[in-house]
């Protein structure tokens, strides 16, 4: 009875050495990170550990790193919205002012007509933020399935064959040797992107150029290049 209690105490001491405290240590840590507003409280780094509380404590840091990243990204959107915002009411603000104080007609006609164009860029602005808003929000709840990326390429290559006119620029596809060109995503949010970046090619292209659509795929990623022959940047 006495060898197998003492058994039991070095095991319960055991136990609560490597796995209760160290546990402990993180439930704390993340306790403190959510109540901070700062980035000093962090989560002790025990990814040295081969086991599940190795693997628990790389979790909670990437967690942490990605809700830091998320709160700057937003922080950014803000900051770039009161920007983008302040500028045209500066604008409406100097006409008014200015608008107030004149007499001739025709000069009150042409600061009336900067004021509407101000107000239509707000109303535009406010239009873009919220549709940002809305696919930012459509994205965070979307669930991501396979797209295979080759043969979305490909069919934006013939869409684009098809309706291309003489002396237009033209859309070549070059795939690389591996055809499992698969990821997880949003099609329909992908293929968006692609032809946004097309499109953009195109504008830039001579007449009767070519734009070049490459896709590669390299351990883990997809790599899509969209290359024109313009001046470049």
């Amino acid at each position: 009875f006495a060898w197998v209690f003492a058994l039991t105490v070095l095991t319960s001491l055991y136990l609560a050495g490597t796995i209760a405290r160290p546990v402990r240590r993180l439930a704390l840590a993340a306790m403190r990170v959510r109540h901070s507003k700062s980035r000093r409280d962090t989560i002790p780094d025990l990814t040295n550990r081969s086991d599940e509380i190795g693997e628990l404590s790389a979790a909670l840091r990437d967690m942490t790193e990605s809700l830091w990243s998320r709160m700057d990204a937003i922080e950014a959107f803000a900051a770039d919205v009161a920007h983008e915002i302040k500028n045209p009411l500066t604008s409406v603000r100097s006409a008014v002012e200015t608008a107030s104080r004149l007499t001739d007609p025709e000069k009150q006609k042409r600061l009336m007509a900067i004021v509407l164009e101000d107000v239509q860029r707000l109303d535009r602005l406010i239009s873009d933020i919220s549709h940002a808003s809305r696919i930012d929000a459509e994205l965070s709840r979307a669930e991501l399935t396979p797209v295979d990326i080759g043969r979305m390429l490909s069919t934006l290559v013939e869409m684009h064959e098809a309706t291309l006119a003489e002396g237009g620029v033209r859309l070549m596809l070059a795939i690389g040797p591996n055809r499992g060109l698969s990821a997880p995503g949003i099609e329909d949010r992908l293929v968006q992107v692609i032809r946004n970046l097309i499109t953009n090619a195109i504008s830039f292209s001579p007449s009767g150029g070519t734009v070049t659509l490459g896709c590669v795929s390299d351990a883990d990623w997809v790599t899509v290049t969209v290359e024109d022959e313009g001046p470049g940047i």
